[in-house]
């Protein structure tokens, strides 16, 4: 079974455009007497040129063939629905249901609860605007993620939104510790979101050329790259909590021999 979520954009309008060709083919190769049959192939092909890819496939293509069927003159009624039936069965076996997709966690759902303690009214509104604006980004970065194969791979080999919602508890426990992450908060993870925005209009374009996948392709290396930095910019703030857990250990190992 074909999982429509999981193709990527190009391969999604190479398929919307293959049916559209066959559409028209099937337009010429059908009797002129079957007027009623042309008009139905008719119709999906033009409406297939403006909607989107997965309607095309998931809707459009077996919807026509379902109307031209039905259209044929001198069909019996038993046949027509035997090749209906096998039409919806081909695109049931073929591409399935439509999935919905999970849901995202957003900022207002994470509610993270921020430790207020020993900063003043003034200093608490700062980082929680600082905060909740990170909080947003790293929302809005596993959503880019998800758009192509390539993006999701990066995801999962790097493990960024582990590593970068780890940042944000740590802050959140502890707003102290904004000045470890400050590479992160103003560096790493706006460019990652930047970069993964344009990425995301450049293969929303219906054409792309040899210069636009070494683009993308460059996006990728610099996606790893930051991906990385933020994996250091967790180790880094919770590097207190490493050593801590060191000197107690040595601490242990000292006072057993005794």
């Amino acid at each position: 079974m074909f999982d429509l979520e999981k193709l990527s954009k190009k391969e999604l309008r190479r398929g919307k455009w293959l049916t559209i060709l066959a559409l028209f083919i099937s337009v010429g190769a059908i009797s002129p007497v079957q007027a009623v049959a042309t008009l139905a192939l008719t119709a999906g092909l033009l409406i297939s040129i403006f909607v989107a890819p997965k309607t095309v496939l998931r809707w459009i293509l077996p919807l026509a063939l379902i109307a031209a069927t039905w259209s044929f003159s001198g069909v019996s009624w038993l046949l027509q629905a035997v090749l209906t039936v096998a039409v919806i069965g081909a695109r049931q076996v073929l591409i399935g249901q439509t999935k919905i997709p999970a849901k995202l966690t957003t900022a207002t759902e994470t509610k993270l609860k921020i430790n207020g303690q020993g900063l003043n009214k003034r200093d608490l509104t700062v980082f929680k605007a600082v905060f909740n604006r990170a909080n947003d980004s790293v929302n809005h970065i596993e959503s880019l993620l998800t758009e192509t194969n390539g993006l999701r791979k990066i995801a999962s080999e790097t493990e960024v939104i582990r590593f970068a919602r780890g940042v944000v508890k740590e802050l959140a426990d502890d707003p102290t510790q904004l000045t470890d992450a400050d590479d992160f908060v103003y560096t790493h993870l706006p460019n990652m979101e930047k970069i993964l925005m344009t990425y995301h209009d450049i293969i929303s374009h219906e054409m792309i050329d040899e210069s636009d996948k070494q683009q993308l392709a460059a996006a990728r290396d610099v996606l790893r790259q930051l991906a990385d930095q933020i994996q250091q910019d967790y180790r880094r703030i919770t590097r207190d909590d490493i050593t801590s857990l060191q000197d107690q250990l040595d601490t242990a190992k000292r006072t057993m021999r005794k």
